[in-house]
């Protein structure tokens, strides 16, 4: 099918000299067939500087009645060009805001790049006027709002961000809800208090007269702090979340509570750490049910046709009787807010008055539509990119206009205006273009059995040159956390070591989030046992597919994942031929070094899940399964990675760790770098890694099938 590009805003520079160069740039009209991303692709061996370059994306969205588009535009040239990169050159704003008016396809730059006239985000307030904050660069002001009209005029300070008179602290505005029926007012909330992240009163801001009117403030209820507000689709207050911050049950419960006009507040239902919970997430349509995620549990503690994974409710908000359950996947939560995965997409129109349809992730995304047409459009979209995941961004209110985006495991990311009125399909953006060279490896989701007989999740990627019924290398890959998971999807690290002829395996062991409650149970006190050897028995199961040459293999994982590789080098020391560890945690019985990564009302949900230190039961299972205790086992090498500004976990585990390899003559490769924390962030570092990994892997792993 053959279709016509209009490629938006390429190369776009803010010096007047360059502004023939800007506009021409923004709309290169171009025919070509849609294929799949790494259809056209001439190699499978990707330069590691190819993998490690960050793209440049956008922020997009269009304007209420979908005639005009606004985006941030990068001034740069969208390439693959690895510098050294300061702090302060980090948050410099090197992309712009255009609005383009879609009637005519006349682009306006409204902001610029230096310090008084970039800005970093935008929301439209109105089809006339955006809400903006200044970059980094401001200071304090960077938290401040500012509206400016579409046309780029009429820049004006909405309301500040400021010290507090006759007290210590700042108080900030935070955005917090735009409803298109009041297109000359927003909700935000405003602290009272020092600590600007507590105690968030919401308050009305007319962006005319810049007044404002509160609407409700934050109750004080003994040991517990406000997390968030459930707001109903005129903006009024209906319900609050709290997390109990002091007490016994600090760390473990989290409530939610009704909210009358008065102030006055009851609570709707409490949520015990790991126990059946449902969690309100947005009122429907009808502004008198509430959708929710999780178990239909009534006041008494009993459960309306209870699953283990999570599901998605109605309540009628009213009586509390829940209406239906609406959705369930027996693999996969529908979302696991609790355990910090909210990935529930629920597609409401900008008024509230239609519900399309929502998105949630199970092996892959997983899209359930309530609504014909708009199925229909999505149908079309993903014929067009067969292969890809098709997402809707933004739509107009008549259902004409959207914004798309796509990805996969071996695409990075494009996004398109999609013109039903026109019958066009624009590219806006191609995150990282220079991926199109390369073929690119496919990310299979598998389920296997754990040698206890629980069934779990993961997913295996091949070279891309991969000839079946060959035996190949591999590297087991576990995610950190462990109160995480791994989604299918592109993934640069995957990339490079199936582009350098390596099999991968990335298991979702017993202790991952989004797989119900029962697997996450059985996680609790098993750091280094059953959550262990579900990693071992991920690498069998490709052994038995016949995948794996078990001769040449490594484990390689950063965080608890880099935990991970190191016990398998302490408890299974003959299992792999090499190790990298990365940013990783080798004492699980010091709580000083733990205590970094969890705030004092953290800790109890560590203890449940992972053990308490000052238990003596307890300490004897963290000790045992501690790899700094136990380096006098270690066989394989060890590639140990670090970075000083870790704010997760300290570095000084590392350095403990490196002191006890030195200390038994184990063969060793230490990295540590200075200015990088929980994970490198600069490209210029990521491609020393990178580079310091193949190096590693060659020496280590005997490898008959690279390029």
């Amino acid at each position: 099918m053959i279709i016509q590009i209009l490629q938006f805003y390429k190369g776009l520079i803010m010096k007047k000299v360059f502004q023939k160069l800007v506009i021409s740039n923004l709309f290169i009209a171009f025919s070509l067939f849609i294929m799949p991303f790494d259809a056209i692709a001439d190699t499978s061996l990707v330069p590691i500087e190819k993998l490690v370059c960050y793209g440049k994306g956008t922020s997009q969205a269009l304007s209420p009645s979908g005639k005009y588009y606004a985006a941030m535009v990068s001034v740069e040239k969208n390439v693959c060009d690895i510098e050294e990169e300061s702090d302060q050159d980090a948050i410099k704003s090197k992309r712009v805001l255009v609005v383009t008016d879609l009637a005519t396809m006349t682009p306006k730059i409204i902001s610029g790049t230096t310090a008084g006239s970039a800005v970093s985000s935008f929301s439209w307030l109105n089809d006339e006027t955006l809400l903006v904050s200044r970059d980094g660069r401001a200071s304090l002001d960077s938290a401040s709002l500012y509206t400016v009209d579409r046309d780029g005029t009429n820049s004006k300070l909405l309301i500040a961000a400021k010290t507090f008179p006759n007290k210590a602290g700042l108080q900030v505005p935070f955005l917090y809800a735009i409803y298109p029926k009041y297109p000359d007012k927003i909700l935000i909330t405003l602290n009272r208090n020092s600590n600007y992240r507590e105690f968030r009163d919401l308050y009305w801001l007319d962006i005319n007269t810049k007044r404002t009117e509160l609407v409700a403030r934050v109750p004080t209820i003994k040991n517990e702090s406000v997390t968030n507000w459930l707001l109903d689709w005129d903006g009024n207050p209906k319900g609050f979340g709290t997390y109990t911050m002091e007490g016994p049950d600090m760390g473990l419960v989290t409530s939610y509570y009704k909210y009358n006009k008065n102030g006055d507040h009851t609570k709707l239902g409490s949520c015990r750490h790991q126990e059946a919970c449902f969690v309100p997430v947005a009122f429907d349509i009808d502004n008198k049910t509430v959708l929710g995620v999780g178990q239909a549990v009534k006041k008494d503690g009993s459960i309306v046709s209870e699953t283990d994974t999570n599901a998605l409710w109605a309540m009628d908000y009213e009586t509390e009787e829940y209406v239906e359950m609406i959705y369930h996947d027996p693999d996969f939560d529908i979302s696991s807010p609790l355990q910090g995965d909210s990935n529930l997409n629920l597609w409401f129109d900008k008024t509230g008055e239609n519900l399309f349809g929502f998105s949630y992730q199970a092996d892959k995304p997983v899209d359930i539509f309530f609504d014909g047409y708009f199925q229909s459009v999505v149908k079309s979209l993903e014929g067009a990119f067969p292969g890809e995941r098709v997402s809707l961004a933004d739509w107009s209110q008549d259902l004409t206009k959207f914004l798309v985006n796509t990805r996969s495991d071996t695409n990075p990311g494009a996004s398109y205006m999609f013109d039903i009125s026109k019958g066009s399909l624009s590219l806006i953006a191609d995150y990282a273009p220079w991926m199109k060279d390369y073929k690119l490896a496919k990310m299979k989701p598998f389920t296997y059995t754990a040698r206890d007989g629980l069934k779990l999740h993961g997913y295996i990627t091949l070279p891309a040159n991969y000839k079946k019924g060959t035996k190949i290398p591999f590297i087991l890959h576990p995610h950190g956390g462990p109160n995480a998971r791994d989604y299918w999807g592109y993934n640069p690290e995957v990339q490079f070591y199936a582009s350098r002829g390596y099999g991968v395996i990335q298991p979702n062991y017993r202790g991952s989030t989004g797989h119900g409650r029962k697997e996450m149970i059985l996680a609790n006190h098993e750091m280094g046992k059953t959550m262990q050897t579900d990693k071992y028995d991920a690498l069998m199961w490709a052994n038995e597919q016949g995948y794996v040459d078990m001769d040449n293999t490594c484990i390689s994982g950063a965080s608890y994942g880099g935990y991970a590789a190191m016990h398998a080098a302490t408890k299974e020391p003959d299992m792999f031929k090499c190790i990298i560890t990365y940013v990783g945690t080798f004492d699980l019985t010091s709580k000083d070094l733990r205590g970094l990564m969890w705030s004092k009302a953290g800790m109890p949900m560590e203890y449940i899940e992972k053990g308490n230190p000052d238990i003596p039961e307890d300490y004897k299972n963290l000790y045992e399964n501690s790899p700094i205790f136990f380096v006098q086992n270690v066989n394989d090498p060890v590639l140990i990675i670090t970075g000083r500004q870790d704010a997760q976990v300290r570095y000084q585990e590392t350095v403990d760790m490196v002191a006890e390899l030195q200390r038994y003559g184990k063969d060793y490769e230490y990295i540590i770098k200075g200015d990088e924390g929980h994970g490198f962030r600069s490209e210029v570092a990521r491609l020393a890694l990178y580079q310091d990994y193949e190096k590693f892997l060659s020496k280590h792993l005997e490898n008959n099938s690279k390029n």
